[in-house]
């Protein structure tokens, strides 16, 4: 299988490059048939390299017991892809370090855990830049404007970001939305005679995903040593819950100086419940001026990018002299001002 995937990568490698030649004389000699030769040859490399990278083998969660001890233990061996190629992992090394020196490497970590995306930052960030680097050269070898190349291949970048940000915005919603029947099910089991060990492991076997992969973690590490508290705090850090926060600190005050923490957790599951119920209604209320926000703030862009590809011309004076530039550059931060106090107006904290 492993021997079939690479030699795919090679044949999309090979065809796209072999085929630059040709395309090369279609668009004359030259400098431009140069550039579009140059340009092909690389988007073919990086074709394959995508197609090895996506479906290659999967560093998936249930792998062995090694791979699973690796997501808790501060291991150098790279597993999976990126491990057999050395160019890789050093790019993947290198990118971790300049997401470190940039401060964002927890940021983009979170956000890969919080999404399940069974990468690292490195592998992550490699793979953007990829896939960017790919759609760029298709694009070059389409219309021969390395602008134009370049600026699909930032949009790439920042789709691939918003991608995983989305999933992971989803994934804790969803968390949220479940916290009220997760705290009920805690304290139900409490009820029953149940440790809270137990119950956890109730939550961890019974919960859908994301709350039943975020329990299983947690008491994985609890297995491993750490203590229940611990572990719970940090599946509230990591899904980015207040209140499952406080639902931990209730948990974490009743180990130390005893309560009924049955009923604590009935009562804040009560309490989530109607703050859910509450938050629905306003964003109900709010719904016509958060719609009003999004075409407003995306009308602008749209036009921008309907008429740089239909009417260049009309947008020369816009790109190409110092007043167009400051123009753009005023619009740019009068449109970001106008949707952070339309987003303000139509945000209520609930």
């Amino acid at each position: 299988m492993r021997r079939m995937i690479i030699g795919l990568a090679g044949a999309v490698g090979m065809l796209v490059g072999g085929a630059s030649p040709a395309m090369a004389q279609s668009f004359g000699g030259g400098d431009g048939g140069t550039l579009v030769l140059i340009g092909s040859i690389a988007g073919g490399l990086a074709l394959g390299l995508f197609v090895a990278i996506l479906f290659g083998p999967n560093r998936g969660l249930e792998r062995d017991l090694s791979g699973r001890l690796g997501v808790y233990a501060d291991t150098t061996e790279d597993l999976g892809f990126f491990g057999k190629l050395p160019l890789l992992r050093r790019f993947a090394r290198q990118a971790e370090s300049v997401a470190h020196d940039r401060g964002v490497f927890s940021m983009i970590e979170t956000a890969l855990e919080q999404a399940n995306v069974p990468l690292r930052p490195g592998e992550a960030i490699t793979i953007a830049i990829g896939i960017a680097i790919a759609l760029g050269a298709v694009v070059l070898l389409v219309t021969g404007n390395p602008i134009t190349a370049l600026i699909i291949a930032v949009v790439a970048l920042a789709l691939a970001g918003g991608a995983v940000q989305a999933i992971a915005s989803r994934e804790r919603a969803r968390f949220a939305d479940q916290l009220p029947d997760t705290l009920n099910l805690i304290s139900t089991s409490l009820r029953a005679g149940y440790s809270l060990l137990q119950a956890v492991e109730a939550v961890g076997s019974e919960a859908h995903d994301p709350t039943g992969r975020e329990f299983q973690r947690a008491i994985t590490e609890t297995r491993l040593g750490r203590s229940p508290v611990d572990s719970l705090a940090d599946v509230a850090s990591r899904m980015e819950s207040k209140d499952f926060d406080w639902a931990v600190l209730a948990i974490n005050i009743q180990r130390e100086v005893g309560g009924n923490l049955a009923e604590v957790l009935q009562t804040a599951a009560e309490t989530m419940v109607e703050r859910n119920r509450l938050r629905r209604e306003m964003r109900a209320l709010t719904a016509e001026g958060r719609i009003s926000a999004i075409v407003l703030g995306a009308l602008p862009i749209f036009l921008f990018v309907f008429l740089y590809f239909t009417n260049r011309e009309y947008l020369e004076p816009l790109l190409t002299t110092f007043v167009g530039i400051l123009a753009l550059v005023g619009a740019g931060v009068g449109l970001a001002i106008g949707l952070a106090w339309l987003r303000k107006i139509v945000s209520v904290d609930v």
